[in-house]
C-alpha cells in the first residue's frame, strides 16, 4: 500500500516534526508495517524522521514567482501528479492546514489547497484530513473551504474547526492532537499548575512557586507577550521576558531556552533567533541549538518546570509528566488545556 502525506514537515518546527512521526505510526498500525509513504515537504533532504519505508518529494509549487525555479517546478509537478495516481491514500494532516491569517510573515494560500484536492478527486482518490485546524476569519472563503473538504473523510483537533465546517454542511470528528500518541498514554491528570494569558503573563506569576535549584525551561514565541497596539510593543516584550528569566535567576533557579521553531526562511517564527538573545543576562542561561536536543529535553525530563507557550511544549510537557505553567497566546492552546482540565481528551486517535 503506497499512502501519500501532505505535512508541515519543512519549516524545522518540533510540533509539526513530531506531528508526522505519530501519524505515520498511527497509519502503520491501521494498516500494516510494510506500507510505503511519501511524504511532501519543502525541504526532503533534510528530514527529522527517518525510515527505510519513508520517501520524501519535494512539493509543487516552490517559489513559484522565482523565474528561476521554473524547470524545478515543472519537474515537481509531473512527479506530484504521478505519486498521486500511484497512491492508494492521500492523508492531509498540517495543523494550520486552512488559515488567513498568523503571526508569522510566511502564508499557504487557500487556493494551493484548492487546486491540490481538485486534482486529488480528479483522480478518484480517497482522502483523509487528519486532525487538521482551521482559522478562517473571512467569510468569503467558505465556498473555497467547501469544495477542500466536499469528498474527504475529516477529523479536527477542536470545536471551533468542527462547527465552522458543520456550517458548511462538512461532517466531521473531533480528535486528539496526534502527538499524545507520543507513547502509550491516557490522561490521568493535568500536570498545569498555573494558567495564564500571555499578555498577562509576568514574574509576578512565579512568586508562590517553590522551585529552589531546580530548573525552568522557557518556550516562548515572539510577539505575543505584549499588545500589538503599542509603538514599541517589541521593546516591551523583551523588557517582560528579561524581567522573567533575571527574576528566576535570583531565585537561584537555572534557566534553559527550549525553541520549539527553528524556521529556516522565517525570522519572526524561529524561536531560536528570538531567544537567544535573551543569553546576554546571564551566561550561566542555556539554550538548546536543535530540535533533536530540544525532543529529548522533554523524554528525559531535563527540567523541573515548563514556561509553555508554544503547543507542543504544552502538550509534552502533559505527555512525558513535566509541570508546566499554561501562558495562552491562542484559541488552540485554550482548547487543548481546556480538554487536559476536564479530562475530556478523546481517548484515541480515531484513523
Amino acid at each position: 500500500m503506497i499512502i501519500s502525506i501532505f505535512a508541515s514537515v519543512w519549516a524545522q518546527n518540533l510540533g509539526d516534526e513530531l506531528i508526522l512521526k505519530n501519524e505515520i505510526k498511527l497509519l502503520e498500525r491501521k494498516y500494516w508495517k510494510d506500507t510505503k509513504f511519501i511524504v511532501f515537504s519543502y525541504d526532503p533532504l533534510n528530514p527529522f524522521l527517518k525510515k527505510s519505508n519513508i520517501v520524501y518529494k519535494e512539493y509543487f509549487p516552490v517559489w513559484i514567482r522565482n523565474l528561476s525555479n521554473l524547470f524545478r517546478n515543472i519537474c515537481n509537478f509531473f512527479s506530484f501528479l504521478i505519486t498521486i495516481f500511484r497512491s492508494d491514500l492521500i492523508v492531509i494532516g498540517w495543523g494550520w492546514i486552512i488559515y488567513d491569517s498568523e503571526n508569522q510573515s510566511t502564508k499557504e494560500p487557500l487556493d494551493q489547497w484548492l487546486f491540490r484536492t481538485k486534482l486529488f478527486y480528479f483522480f478518484n482518490k480517497d482522502v483523509y484530513f487528519f486532525a487538521v485546524w482551521l482559522n478562517i476569519k473571512n467569510k468569503f472563503n467558505l465556498h473555497k473551504v467547501k469544495q477542500i473538504f466536499s469528498q474527504a473523510e475529516v477529523t479536527v483537533r477542536d470545536t471551533y474547526s468542527h462547527n465552522l465546517l458543520k456550517e458548511i454542511w462538512i461532517s466531521s470528528t473531533i480528535v486528539k492532537d496526534p502527538v499524545f500518541s507520543e507513547i502509550e498514554w491516557k490522561i490521568q491528570k493535568s500536570y498545569m499548575i498555573k494558567k495564564t494569558n500571555s499578555y498577562d503573563f509576568t514574574f509576578r506569576d512565579l512568586a508562590d512557586i517553590d522551585l529552589n535549584w531546580k530548573k525552568v525551561a522557557i518556550a516562548f514565541r515572539r510577539g505575543y507577550m505584549t499588545k500589538k497596539e503599542a509603538e514599541d510593543w517589541k521593546i516591551e516584550e523583551e523588557k517582560k521576558i528579561n524581567e522573567i528569566i533575571s527574576y528566576i535567576l535570583e531565585n537561584w533557579w537555572e534557566v534553559i531556552l527550549i525553541p520549539n521553531s527553528f524556521h529556516k526562511k522565517d525570522s519572526i517564527a524561529n524561536d531560536y533567533v528570538f531567544l537567544n538573545k535573551f543569553t546576554r543576562i546571564n551566561e550561566k542561561i542555556r539554550i538548546i541549538s536543535t530540535m533533536e536536543d530540544v525532543y529529548s529535553k522533554y523524554i528525559y525530563r531535563e527540567f523541573d518546570l515548563c514556561l509553555a507557550m508554544r503547543l507542543h511544549a504544552i502538550i509534552l510537557s502533559q505527555v512525558y509528566e513535566i509541570p508546566f505553567i499554561w501562558v495562552s497566546y491562542s484559541k488552540k492552546t485554550d482548547e487543548i488545556l481546556s480538554m487536559i482540565e476536564s479530562n475530556k481528551l478523546p481517548e484515541k486517535v480515531i484513523l
